[in-house]
């Protein structure tokens, strides 16, 4: 799994790497829309951010060094919630920044942000595959990737019959 891996201060430095350039390339003048109340958009995301972000570490603290450190899976708190909380809390805060200056230097900083994580996503969730195979698996079937949507679990353990299912025989 090691090899698989890059440090995430890595993974960090190219993406803001990535923003500087995005940012000395593209003007901040122009506006896609002007809609005032969306700013407002922020201060949620703000709230969503700080909660994610701190119960995550709180909760598991090997998560923010590398996904190579991770000596188990942690299935309860955000983390049964979301499967990167993390990742998804700084996905989130950007869009909320977008929404407060949704100009086209931020909207093409906001997507390569968020590609850059998903890219990154998937080759931790492969490593951690490759580490704790079936057990991440089931894992990965009840828990989102991103958002804090419940997933519909399929479950053929329970057979359910209409209420008047009987009644056809008496």
């Amino acid at each position: 799994m090691n090899k698989k891996l890059i440090h995430p201060v890595l993974m960090w430095a190219i993406i803001i790497l990535g923003m500087f350039a995005i940012n000395w390339l593209l003007p901040a003048r122009y506006y896609l829309f002007r809609i005032d109340w969306l700013r407002y958009l922020l201060i949620p995301a703000i709230i969503y951010w700080i909660y994610f972000f701190f119960s995550a570490f709180y909760i598991h603290r090997q998560a923010v060094k590398s996904a190579a450190k991770i000596d188990k899976i942690v299935k309860t708190g955000v983390y049964s919630i979301v499967r990167h909380p993390i990742y998804s809390s700084d996905i989130i805060l950007g869009i909320g920044i977008f929404f407060f200056r949704p100009t086209i230097r931020m909207l093409v900083i906001i997507v390569w942000m968020t590609i850059f994580l998903l890219f990154w996503m998937r080759i931790e969730e492969k490593g951690l595959e490759d580490k704790f195979g079936d057990e991440y698996r089931r894992y990965k079937e009840r828990v989102n990737m991103i958002l804090p949507i419940k997933k519909k679990v399929k479950s053929y353990s329970t057979i359910t019959f209409p209420k008047n299912f009987g009644s056809i025989w008496s």
